[in-house]
């Protein structure tokens, strides 16, 4: 089953959320799904030891700060056994990240809104090329917006989002929105069903968002397998 990617080279692009919401959506539709979180920060798998250490369920697997050398036979092997697997990849260009692009069936690339964050995203497609041309073949990928303003789309959001499709690069219809239940599943090791909107505001918002963004990423990958 598919193995999906998740990598950009600058920190704060969003991977983390974006993969964590991404298995939190696919686990709670019913699907299995695995998490190899390759990022040194590790915050997916500390989420996950808070949980274990409070008696609470995980509602996906987490293979924890993988070795390069296992990397290949790790997805290997979860993408036999679990319906998804996601990697949560490291902020630089290395031979794990290569590793996990040789396997990958879609690679994400997170991004915010600013010229800098667009730019190194376009870094990003260039290594998912290099290593595709190495390999031989096609490394599908979409680019994912980050913590979109939920309000208003500003003039220089409009300008990168224009130059993307212009240069014809894939970008996936829908983003994750800023939202303040995304940083709040980390702070109180939740999940986006988990917390009290007592305490978090916009919750709704955030769950309609999530569904939207897992649902545009698993019909990416599908048109990507049928391929």
């Amino acid at each position: 089953m598919p193995a999906i990617s998740v990598a950009n080279p600058k920190g704060g692009a969003g991977k983390t959320t974006l993969t964590f919401i991404l298995a939190c959506e696919l686990a709670r539709s019913g699907a299995s799904v695995a998490v190899i979180d390759a990022d040194p920060n590790a915050i997916i798998a500390s989420w996950g030891r808070k949980r274990a250490g409070d008696g609470r369920a995980i509602p996906f697997e987490i293979v924890a700060s993988p070795k390069e050398s296992e990397l290949v036979r790790l997805v290997d092997q979860y993408t036999a056994s679990h319906d998804f697997v996601l990697i949560d990849l490291e902020g630089t260009a290395s031979r794990m990240t290569s590793r996990a692009f040789a396997r990958s069936h879609l690679v994400l690339i997170p991004f915010n809104l600013s010229p800098i964050d667009a730019e190194l995203a376009a870094n990003a497609v260039g290594l998912i090329q290099e290593e595709a041309e190495a390999l031989g073949r096609t490394i599908p990928f979409r680019l994912v917006r980050s913590r979109d303003n939920a309000a208003i789309q500003t003039k220089t959001a409009k300008r990168i989002v224009t130059a993307i499709n212009e240069a014809q690069l894939p970008l996936l219809p829908a983003g994750l929105v800023e939202r303040a239940a995304y940083r709040d599943i980390f702070d109180f090791s939740s999940t986006l069903e988990e917390l009290d909107e007592a305490n978090t505001s916009g919750v709704p918002a955030a769950k309609k968002n999530a569904y939207e963004v897992a649902r545009a990423v698993v019909a990416a990958v599908q048109m990507e397998m049928q391929k």
